[in-house]
């Protein structure tokens, strides 16, 4: 990764600052650091995990189907600039901001971890070569869910 100080959720392994819950208790957490706001994981490969386990939630019980219905319920516009975030995720994944993903399966792998390197782009400000540089950390997560 760059020599540039590290992005808050890169220092917590957690790449789509995944906000902290009472009720939910993830895989990998810790509080080590602290951290008061947002989750922090053990790893990357947790941080990524519970990322995609929130997005299988996302799709099969909220209905979010495409990139655009994820990321409005991800990044709300109270928060974020929504269009944006849909504009460079759909950029770098070369996805339709209207197009239906596929359900989650190991068939289905690619999508859903390019996916999540896209939004943790977005997050963390990653270049095209941190992407590289995670796309094993992504997968490992990947597995331990599948």
């Amino acid at each position: 990764m760059s020599t540039k100080k590290q992005a808050r959720g890169l220092r917590n392994n957690n790449p789509l600052n995944i906000i902290k819950s009472k009720s939910q208790i993830w895989l990998g957490e810790t509080n080590l650091g602290g951290e008061t706001h947002f989750c922090q994981f053990s790893s990357m490969q947790y941080g990524f995990r519970a990322a995609l386990k929130l997005l299988r939630t996302y799709y099969s019980k909220y209905g979010c189907i495409t990139i655009r219905q994820i990321i409005c319920r991800w990044a709300p516009e109270t928060e974020n600039q929504v269009e944006a975030y849909i504009k460079t995720v759909c950029r770098i994944t070369q996805m339709g901001a209207d197009v239906p993903l596929p359900p989650m399966k190991s068939e289905t792998k690619i999508v859903w971890c390019e996916l999540v390197l896209a939004m943790a782009s977005v997050e963390c400000g990653l270049s095209a070569d941190d992407r590289d540089t995670l796309r094993y950390s992504v997968a490992k997560g990947w597995n331990m869910l599948f």
